[in-house]
């Protein structure tokens, strides 16, 4: 395998890896790094560049690869295996000839694959930014409600408090209306005995 491809194979396991590592169930906190690091690549003109000459590169290198099969789709690759009597080695392939088709399969394979994975990580990163942006949406609306159920809670011990203290209060009350009664009541005993002294008094 030449250097470019190896290079090309390399880009492609590098690829499954960043997929995989997308479709994991990662935590919450892993997962907006990952979308934090997907954003300042998208942001990096190097990076956008990058992306493109090697888009163009793998879709010139495939449509290069379906030409040349397409040269070769007319001949028989072995002309042992032809099921005719006649055997036409006129359009039999040479060992270099299959060697290059060969060659012009696997090229194929390797970047019509390079193709779909970056199509696929571009569609899982996507899915993967609206479910982050989702569970922190949903972790802001928990706890704003969690929030306004702690005040809630607070605000009924406060008004249980401020119950108790006004029973204690209209107890208080009612305690010193009774007193009232009964100083009103032994006032009234008192009257008749009181109210004849009083006239002797003036009498006199």
């Amino acid at each position: 395998m030449s250097l470019q491809m190896s290079l090309v194979f390399c880009t492609m396991i590098a690829q499954m890896i960043i997929l995989l590592v997308l479709v994991l169930p990662l935590p919450q906190v892993v997962r907006q790094q990952i979308v934090s690091l997907a954003q300042v690549c998208q942001n990096s003109q190097n990076f956008k560049v990058g992306v493109i000459f090697s888009l163009m590169l793998m879709t010139l290198q495939f449509l290069d690869c379906l030409k040349r099969l397409h040269r070769y789709s007319g001949a028989v690759d072995n002309p042992y295996f032809d099921s005719s009597n006649n055997h036409h080695y006129e359009h039999s392939l040479s060992y270099d000839q299959l060697a290059s088709k060969f060659y012009a399969q696997r090229n194929l394979y390797l970047s019509g694959a390079i193709l779909y994975l970056m199509l696929a990580i571009a569609t899982v990163l996507a899915i993967v930014k609206k479910m982050v942006s989702k569970e922190a949406e949903y972790r802001e609306l928990a706890a704003t409600a969690n929030d306004t159920s702690l005040k809630s809670k607070q605000e009924q011990e406060e008004i249980e408090k401020l119950q108790q203290l006004i029973d204690k209060k209209q107890l208080d009350i009612d305690t010193f209306k009774k007193q009232i009664s009964g100083l009103q009541a032994a006032y009234n005993d008192l009257s008749p005995e009181v109210k004849p002294d009083l006239k002797e008094k003036k009498s006199e």
